[in-house]
């Protein structure tokens, strides 16, 4: 560790390493406002390291994707050096790969975010990281000084709205302070001493026993360094989700773990929310547009890995505008709600249904690979939107009209294969409508 590190209470130092310049600009612009933050930026991935040891940043934001060193590659560099073991360092992705993420986290990142995320969101993140960071740097230092400085540690660690935790090579609680005793409802006086199993739900306990006696025997700890999600227990039985911090010290030969534990519940519900608001249509609870066009690209890769195939279909209703003009928007917005009621029973669990906007519809029949097959599907969905609908009182009487295409017969690709089943829908529309019809490939 380096030893000549000083925390900067009154600067939180941010580095982005990023070949792009427009990306330092707008973060730029995003802290400009923010009189406790000192930017630098880094456009050659090679003179990464070097800067950092110059400007010994609180938290580094990395670019996964650079010219002649990638960010994975580069974050292995980091933390091969002591002094940027326990940095803080973000991964920034102009897209949510699975593959890559669980990859940096693999390899020590702390976060992975797609960039650049709104400022209010990105400044919280940072300020976060840099302050924990300037936090856990005072208490590293504290706890290698006299016993003057641990006093100072520990005033400074009950002054911080995180909770900080350490325990012994026994798992057995050992520091206490006031931001825990508030996140977990112990006092200090009836938690030292406790096993950690205290904070935690019973499904842990073997998994943290066999990872206590693996770090405690090699001298390694696989979780530190990193920061983690993790369900908490408090002294009610409550849980909560937590966002931990671990890491291992050696204090005169003994071995300490030291963690910073912070209630993330709130943000992960408002993350939840949030999500839900942009992947899915408002009226209808159903995947919009976007989210549905995902789901399809899902399905055809795991259609392709089971060696299986499946419908898609697109609905358009008949008449849905004869309902608008004539009985009003707000019967038929009642209406789209009865009719995805309706198209939900009729399909299974395994199944997807969308709204893609106005009256239009999609579902993927999983597994269904055969005309006969979709038949049965389509003609009860066919059903379903003829028996009459109560719309506060009056009666509305529509239909639908399905076109349908199959993967992988008509088409592998999901532009492809949305496009099939609209031009089949369009087909069965100017049939006469309430029906449906296949897609044919065109001689």
């Amino acid at each position: 560790m380096n030893s000549h590190w000083k925390c900067r209470s009154f600067k939180l130092v941010v580095m982005l390493v990023d070949d792009q310049r427009i990306t330092g600009i707008l973060l730029g612009k995003m802290l400009e406002d923010e009189p406790d933050f000192v930017l630098h930026t880094c456009q050659e991935p090679s003179q990464a390291l070097e800067m950092a040891k110059r400007v010994q940043p609180s938290v580094i934001l990395l670019d996964l994707v650079m010219p002649d060193i990638d960010g994975l590659t580069l974050l292995e560099h980091f933390r091969q050096e002591e002094e940027f073991k326990h940095l803080p360092i973000i991964m920034l992705s102009t897209q949510e790969e699975g593959d890559l993420k669980a990859t940096a986290f693999s390899r020590s990142a702390n976060d992975y975010l797609i960039k650049l995320p709104e400022k209010v969101e990105m400044v919280a993140r940072l300020r976060y990281y840099a302050s924990s960071y300037c936090n856990y740097m005072q208490m590293i230092e504290a706890e290698r000084t006299s016993t003057a400085l641990a006093r100072r540690f520990k005033l400074v660690t009950q002054s911080v709205n995180e909770a900080i935790v350490t325990a012994d090579i026994h798992g057995r609680i050992t520091f206490w302070n006031w931001g825990a005793e508030r996140l977990f409802g112990f006092q200090e006086a009836e938690i030292l001493g406790q096993s950690l199993e205290r904070l935690m739900p019973d499904r842990y306990y073997g998994d943290f026993r066999q990872g206590l006696a693996k770090a405690v025997e090699t001298g390694k700890c696989s979780l530190c360094g990193r920061t983690m999600e993790f369900a908490g227990v408090g002294k009610d039985g409550s849980e909560f989700t937590l966002e931990v911090s671990l890491s291992m010290l050696e204090e005169d030969g003994k071995i300490i773990f030291v963690a910073v534990l912070r209630d993330i519940t709130q943000r992960k519900e408002e993350e939840s929310r949030i999500y839900h608001q942009a992947t899915h249509d408002a009226l209808t609870g159903l995947p919009n547009r976007h989210h549905f066009f995902n789901r399809l690209e899902d399905t055809i890769t795991l259609a392709k890995r089971q060696n299986t195939g499946f419908a898609l279909a697109f609905i358009d209703l008949d008449r849905f505008k004869w309902v608008n003009d004539t009985l009003g928007h707000a019967a038929g917005d009642e209406l789209l709600r009865q009719v995805t009621r309706r198209l939900l029973v009729c399909l299974r669990k395994v199944d997807i249904l969308a709204r893609l906007g106005g009256d239009e519809f999609t579902a993927i029949f999983y597994g269904v690979k055969d005309p006969p097959s979709a038949r049965i599907v389509a003609e009860r969905i066919l059903q379903s939107l003829n028996e009459p609908f109560n719309l506060d009182g009056h009666t509305a009487n529509i239909s639908g009209s399905l076109g349908i295409t199959f993967f992988p017969n008509d088409g592998e690709d999901a532009h492809v294969l949305l496009r099939n089943a609209d031009m089949a829908m369009y087909v069965a529309k100017n049939s006469g409508r309430n029906g449906y019809w296949f897609f044919q490939v065109q001689e």
